[in-house]
């Protein structure tokens, strides 16, 4: 067993690693630290003349030193393919130290040296032993579904194996067998205390399975010594294992002394004496070991097989028996040869026994499985028929098809499967689903829509688009750009336009549309500013699609009502008839705004709802929730329980154990109530349970049934009336799968003309909500707003309790961004961060021996603009520039060369100097890179604390700090420009803006006056850069920063800013700590002809 680092990981049948020590013969990592060292002072500066070590001739599969652009450093590679240029050659190189692929150009590319060769290469390829991966086989004719073995591994392994091998800590593994360059290994882990074996775990969890070792044909002459018998070892000879395929060539069996390997020039000596006398050692001790095991002939395998119920089965490691004699006898070597692959053939097949039928893996019953494995999973709720597709059927066009192979698109989603068809044919669609801001879900069909160009024959031969894509931000539209442009390089040219337009006037009428535009995405305003001036241009529009649907109604529902009446009244033209008009809605959550739209502005809308939670918003669900104490659950449960004379009733109750479910039962039972239950541990009585709840009941009639959450799919229930949470679901997926159990009985108001009677068999889902599920109340309250349910205010009370508690929570916690930016957050009640003053963090901070100025003016410098009002810079002290003398002293220390020495250990959140344009700087350790923390060279993530902006840098970079420099409290101060925030609800600011500001201001001096302070952070209003009139003795205002942003239109007037700041301080004590920390400041400051001025 040798313990590994993992390097790099493309899936379980190819990972590179880091042999960190097993043997003697492995070197230490000091030696290719020292070999790093001594070839890059060789190539680099050693050696003059570059021509002489520059190769001749590139080939592939060649051995060479190479320079790291990223690395910034030498390494050895091997050439794996070579392209020419227009003036150099560029070789795409394999770094055998550090598995990277890098491209190289012929001009940094040197002949490797001997010397430089001598150790074995640092990264090693390793595959699972006897572990191939598996792929779920479905047969539409037959109507059933195995999983087969297959050639490549599916991305869902494939993640699965980075994430438990990211999750480890610690890496150990047996080598098994080689071929050509690649370790096939047994490979351990350890997870949370736990050693697990990856080649069981994948094939347990149906990722892969075992297959039998490929038996090798050894002939063996009727009279041979044991030394012409090729017999495996106990383990492979890691002299020898660990050296590159290309570096061996008819290497013989045992290294004896002094053996030279020779390839291509290359001459690696191993005829140390320590190596020699370890080989001595091991091969004596081997002997002796094949003499006493002569007379047992045992054969074991090394194949390990899957566990089962937490237990590994396993043989020993390979051991050949041997004579101590000179001869061994043919037929007695042919029977342990084929006793000793039987055996491995009975230890892989083991898994077969243990578990006969793959797809069983979650240990319920027989019966429960084949009921489980013939049910479609997930599920759906559609309005009218649709038959899923997969990619082969799937209707796109050939040249999307392979753009989305070559993005390593393998299948679409369960919902793609779903609405693709209906979106590719013109039809209108509304889409909800988990993944319901996924534009995937409607790109590939229309931009194939698109290219069938003969039905927008009758459209006016005109400029303009043909669909537009509404958007909820500028952030959102950007992202469908970049993928319309991706995917649409495989159609014909559709020239996409991003419009983004502001508040000014001469933006809009100035816009001009791109000829031959035939996509537009933009959000509601900016729709409606450009309908505004080119209301003509639109009328070629046949497809409106709304992306994210819900938080467009939301944030932007008369905007929305104006598109949508300005697209019906443009497809009733008579020229437009034979012309398509399609309307797609994209979202997460149905609404009764959704509702609208389908009913006024869609014909026969096609409905796709993959969330279950949100198919029982569309079937008007009756939601009841009632509050009680845990202790009093039952008792409640039985008085839920009133069934009516009128109508038959099927409820089913839902419990999260196998034990709540007995006792719930036997409550329920109690009350002269006939009662079914279902629970792993009684699968054996599902088809009895199926036949007694699938029983036509009369008039008045009813029936019960208890069950555990992972009995839903095998019952396949969906004909319920009632369904009880008695214990609360444990996400939001296990409550929908608890609703979908009352489909059939789902009343959408989209269908028309839904009789009186069906009325009332209105579906009910009843929540019992006690204090145990107090961390769920907001959730539950949020659902419940967007239904028709009464909410009892109880909840209301409880969930202000709730929301309360939390806030309480995050006392360390930052100040909200948002509410910093703009006065107001969000929502609250998902956000993380911290919504109310905390005296004890936002005290503002020192930066010499005085506190930050809660008011007057201040001069201010910004070096790091993180948007349009947000900055970090320095404040620059009139009486003492701390920062100024603390620049002074760091350049004279590092003077001295000796000084500047590299940091040997990088530790988080420690202090470090940086050289960087001349300048010396103080920067704090964020995060190292946690995969290449034990390499060389590896990269750091660095605040410099005295300017605020962030960066990454390589770790030898970082320079050792004097404590004294450290001392010094850091001089960066966050800045937040006030009253002004972005336009159309947006919370972030757009990129165009941010760029503008940032060249306007980066770096110069302004002056700004400061309303308030907390912590870091000093807002202003103003903020103006001056410029002196030297011959007027005077200053004037060259601009001002807010009205800069008012200016471009993408801003607009935010007078509640600073008042909802105050109002939280008013709210704490921080109003006398302020007024405390304002009587030490001493600064005068008066306004004369509109610029301040500054007196002491």
């Amino acid at each position: 067993m040798i313990e590994v680092f993992i390097l790099k990981i493309e899936d379980p049948g190819c990972f590179w690693v880091i042999i960190k020590g097993c043997d003697a013969f492995l070197d230490h990592e000091m030696e290719y630290q020292k070999l790093n060292i001594e070839m890059n002072a060789f190539y680099n500066s050693e050696y003059k003349d570059v021509e002489k070590i520059k190769p001749l001739l590139l080939e592939e599969g060649q051995a060479c030193v190479v320079y790291c652009q990223e690395l910034k450093c030498w390494c050895r590679a091997v050439i794996k393919s070579i392209m020419s240029s227009a003036d150099h050659y560029l070789a795409e190189c394999f770094l055998v130290d550090f598995a990277k692929y890098i491209p190289v150009k012929s001009k940094n590319i040197r002949v490797a040296i001997d010397a430089f060769m001598r150790l074995p290469y640092r990264a090693k390829k390793f595959r699972l032993y006897c572990t191939k991966p598996v792929t779920l086989h479905i047969d539409f004719c037959e109507d059933n579904a195995e999983i087969i073995p297959a050639k490549k591994w599916d991305s869902a392994a494939i993640q699965y194996f980075q994430n438990i091998l990211k999750a480890a800590t610690h890496f150990e593994a047996k080598l098994c067998g080689m071929e050509e360059d690649i370790f096939d290994v047994y490979l351990y882990i350890t997870i949370k205390n736990e050693k697990v074996c990856v080649n069981d775990d994948l094939v347990a969890k149906n990722f892969a399975c075992y297959v039998t070792p490929k038996e090798k044909k050894i002939d063996c002459p009727e009279k041979a010594t044991p030394k012409n018998v090729e017999s495996p070892p106990d383990k492979i000879n890691p002299a020898l294992a660990l050296w590159p395929m290309l570096l061996q060539e008819n290497i013989p069996e045992k290294l004896e002394k002094g053996v030279i390997l020779q390839h291509n020039g290359l001459s690696l000596d191993l005829s140390s004496k320590k190596v020699s006398e370890k080989i001595e050692k091991i091969y004596k001790e081997k002997e002796c070991m094949y003499s006493k095991e002569i007379n047992k002939i045992t054969v074991a395998t090394a194949a390990y097989c899957p566990r089962k119920g937490g237990i590994t089965i396993y043989a020993e490691p390979d051991v050949h028996a041997e004579s101590s004699c000179q001869k061994l006898n043919e037929k007695q070597f042919k029977l342990t040869s084929k006793k000793k692959y039987d055996e491995k053939n009975g230890c892989v097949k083991l898994l077969q026994f243990l578990n006969p039928d793959p797809l069983k893996t979650d240990g319920i019953h027989d019966i429960l499985q084949k009921l489980k494995s013939s049910i479609p999973q997930p599920s759906v709720v559609l309005r009218n028929k649709i038959k899923p597709c997969s990619f082969e059927t799937a209707p796109l066009s050939v040249g999307l098809k392979k753009t989305l192979r070559k993005n390593k698109f393998l299948e679409p989603t369960h919902t793609e499967s779903y609405c693709w068809p209906p979106i590719a044919r013109g039809c209108d669609v509304i889409v909800i689903s988990h993944n319901g801001n996924d534009p995937l879900l409607y790109i590939p069909p229309v931009l194939t829509f698109l290219q069938t160009g003969g039905c927008y024959k009758s459209l006016p031969s005109r400029n303009g688009p043909l669909v537009v894509i509404v958007c909820p931000g500028w952030k959102k539209a950007q992202h469908i750009f970049e993928l319309l442009q991706e995917y649409g390089r495989g159609s014909r040219p559709l020239h996409p336009m991003l419009l983004i337009i502001g508040l000014n006037k001469e933006e809009a009428q100035n816009t001009k549309f791109q000829r031959g535009c035939e996509v537009i995405i933009t959000t509601p305003h900016s729709l409606l500013r450009l309908l505004k001036y080119h209301s003509l241009l639109f009328l070629r529009l046949c497809h409106l699609i709304f992306d994210e649907v819900e938080v467009l109604f939301f944030e932007a529902g008369e905007q929305m009502l104006t598109i949508l009446d300005y697209f019906k009244k443009t497809i009733i033209i008579e020229e437009r008839e034979s012309a398509p008009h399609q309307i797609v809605a994209i979202g997460a959550h149905w609404s009764k705004h959704i509702e609208l739209l389908t009913k006024e502005f869609m014909n026969d809308p096609y409905i796709v709802i993959t969330a279950m939670e949100e198919a029982a918003l569309y079937g008007n669900v009756q939601q009841v929730v009632q509050l009680c104490l845990d202790c009093e659950k039952t008792s409640t449960l039985l008085r839920m329980l009133d069934f009516s004379p009128c109508h038959a009733q099927k409820i089913l109750i839902f419990t999260s154990s196998v034990a709540e479910a007995e006792i719930v039962c036997k409550v329920v039972e109690s009350s002269s109530i006939f009662c079914l239950k279902m629970h792993p541990e009684i699968a054996a009585n599902l088809k009895n349970v199926l036949e007694q709840w699938k029983k036509k009941l009369s008039l008045g009639s009813h029936i019960v049934l208890v069950s555990t959450d992972d009995c839903i799919p095998p019952l396949a229930i969906t004909d319920a009336t009632c369904v009880i949470h008695f214990s609360f679901p444990g996400s939001p997926k296990i409550f929908g799968a608890r609703l979908y159990c009352m489909s059939d009985n789902f009343q959408s108001s989209v269908e028309q003309g839904a009789s009186s009677e069906q009325g009332n068999k209105k579906a009910k889902s009843i929540l019992l909500l006690t204090e145990r599920s107090a961390c769920c109340a907001v959730g539950i309250l949020r659902y419940l707003e967007r239904t028709d349910a009464k909410i009892p205010p109880e909840l209301c009370d409880f969930t202000a309790g709730v929301l309360e508690a939390k806030e309480d929570k995050k006392l360390r916690r930052p100040l909200c961004h948002y509410l910093k930016v703009s006065g107001f957050c969000k929502d609250k009640r998902i956000c993380p961060d911290r919504h109310y003053i905390n005296p004890e963090i936002d005290m503002p901070r020192k930066l010499s021996d005085r506190p930050l100025a809660t008011t007057g003016y201040v001069k201010i410098i910004p070096f790091y603009i993180v948007n349009a009002t947000n900055y970090f810079g320095r404040i620059l002290d009139k009486h003492k520039d701390l920062y100024a003398a603390l620049n002074m002293e760091m350049e004279e220390y590092f003077k001295e060369s000796s000084n500047k020495m590299s940091v040997e250990k990088v530790e988080k959140f420690a202090l470090y100097g940086l050289h960087e344009k001349a300048v010396f700087h103080r920067v704090q350790v964020l995060e190292m890179s946690q995969k290449e923390e034990n390499c060389v060279f590896f990269n750091v993530h660095i605040k410099f604390i005295d300017e605020g902006r962030i960066s990454n840098t390589k770790n030898h970079q970082l320079l050792r700090l004097p404590q004294r420099f450290q001392n010094v409290p850091p001089q960066a101060v966050e800045f937040i420009v006030c009253r002004v925030k972005p336009i159309d609800n947006e919370v972030e600011w757009n990129p165009k803006v941010t760029r503008y500001i940032h060249h306007k201001i980066m770096g110069k001096l302004h002056e700004a006056k400061v309303v308030l302070s907390l912590g870091n952070t000093v807002w202003v209003d103003p903020m103006v850069h001056l410029t002196k009139l030297s011959d007027l003795k005077t200053s004037v205002i060259e601009y001002n920063v807010r009205a800069e942003i008012l200016s471009m239109g993408m801003g607009t007037d935010n007078p509640e800013h600073i008042d909802q700041l105050k109002k939280l301080c008013q709210e704490s004590t921080m109003v006398a700590l302020q007024e405390s920390t304002f009587q030490t400041t001493h600064c005068v400051v008066q306004w004369k002809h509109g610029s301040p001025r500054f007196e002491s």
